[in-house]
């Protein structure tokens, strides 16, 4: 089918490009290695709030067959990138030179000349029609990583510090083992439409050596957590981390609860030692939550109880285009759900949208479905985008306003099955 792209053919004068183009599903394989690019401001911005700001950076440069999103956990005590610009809309299989993150701020202050506001995950990948899936070969990874001086910014005491340091980037291999960590509120909060808010959550100790990822298809009815948050200085991928608050993005007014269930972290381990270590404390633990979602128009909350839950990530999975299927004029800030056409996915699968594949006006944040939440061993279907408009301007029926990637899933049964057995051992103990 054909869709409608529109996009910035100039970043510095925000001269729109439109054309169109044919878009299809496609298959993917990535490789068994990925890297992460630092993403360091080249120029000094004011930011307020919720207004997300495009600050120039420091050139990335990527080989073909690349694709690449943000490294979660806030590396900015002003807040978080949400997406990235290139000098023009790529394909996966084209070299890229990424030029403009898209930064939302949670308060207002000033981005400086050498801040580190984020890093860039990129993942190499061969693409293939999806009726080729089974010819798709691991592709070749040239890694080019590099040193460079930037300024962390972090909150000490309550006051902004900036440190520059000799930072690096860094590769590492996927293991695409995960597991999952609810995000559970703590107190009562109220948010509005469009205003992140930095909510406190529950304590989750994240692993040394794992990379958190939010899962994907909003988890509550109000909006989507974005990103995670600690306190104090930021820390290595090599050290632990206790998460204490999430980045929520609301698309409507209204009160979030305490105990409700505001999203859920995938932490993908990097190194299998570590997993390892770890496991049993993971698996005797089940929590329970508020989940809250739509239901015939209106808002409702069910008791549940989470069960620990791991799996692995198959390295095959699908690229799905979002396309709208309304129109809408959106205003500079502004967070909307879009109608799309509907996104069907089977049981077993779980999704991510991607970076850089963004319409002039805004980014997609999350993908949703107002209807009761169905689990990953079921059938879904997203028949909405929560999209964060980054400049004023119109989405037109046909647009398409970027894609998510597919993957399949498998439930890591066997520890499962010998901590149920003896769980209530463990427990007495």
């Amino acid at each position: 089918m054909k869709a409608r792209t529109v996009y910035w053919g100039d970043k510095d004068r925000m001269e729109i490009v439109e054309g169109f183009t044919e878009i299809h599903s496609a298959s993917f394989k990535s490789a068994g290695k990925a890297y992460w690019k630092l993403m360091i401001a080249s120029q000094e911005v004011e930011v307020k709030k919720g207004k997300v700001a495009l600050i120039k950076i420091e050139d990335v440069r990527l080989p073909p067959k690349t694709a690449v999103s943000p490294l979660s956990i806030m590396r900015h005590a002003l807040g978080a990138v949400v997406d990235v610009y290139g000098e023009k809309l790529y394909r996966i299989e084209e070299e890229k030179k990424i030029v403009y993150a898209a930064f939302l701020p949670v308060e207002n202050g000033t981005v400086e000349v050498g801040d580190l506001i984020g890093v860039v995950k990129v993942y190499p990948m061969n693409v293939a029609p999806a009726d080729f899936v089974g010819s798709i070969a691991e592709p070749d990874v040239n890694v080019s990583l590099k040193e460079a001086e930037g300024n962390i910014v972090y909150r000490r005491n309550g006051e902004i510090v900036r440190e520059k340091l000799r930072l690096r980037e860094y590769w590492y291999r996927r293991w695409n083992v995960a597991e999952w960590y609810p995000l559970i509120a703590r107190g009562d909060i109220e948010v509005r439409k469009g205003e992140p808010t930095l909510l406190r959550v529950e304590n989750v100790e994240l692993p040394e050596n794992t990379i958190p990822v939010p899962l994907s298809i909003m988890r509550h009815a109000l909006g989507t957590t974005i990103d995670v948050a600690h306190a104090g200085k930021p820390r290595m991928v090599e050290q632990r981390k206790l998460i204490t608050h999430a980045l929520f993005v609301p698309a409507y007014d209204g009160i979030i609860k305490d105990g409700d269930l505001v999203g859920v972290l995938n932490a993908y381990y990097i190194s299998t030692g570590e997993r390892a270590s770890r496991l049993l404390q993971h698996l005797i633990r089940s929590v329970e939550a508020n989940q809250v979602y739509w239901k015939n128009g209106r808002m409702v909350r069910k008791r549940i109880t989470i069960s620990p839950f791991s799996f692995k990530r198959s390295s095959i999975g699908k690229f799905e285009p979002i396309v709208a299927a309304e129109s809408k004029d959106l205003e500079e800030g502004d967070v909307d759900l879009i109608r799309i056409t509907d996104l069907e996915f089977p049981s077993g699968t779980i999704v991510q949208p991607l970076t850089a594949f963004n319409h002039a006006v805004g980014s997609v944040l999350d993908i949703a479905s107002l209807e009761p939440p169905k689990p990953v061993e079921e059938d879904r279907r997203a028949t909405y985008a929560l999209l964060l408009a980054v400049k004023s301007g119109r989405v037109e029926k046909g647009d398409l306003l970027g894609a998510v990637a597919v993957y399949n899933v498998s439930v890591l049964r066997e520890p499962e099955f010998f901590i149920s057995k003896y769980r209530e051992l463990f427990v007495k103990q």
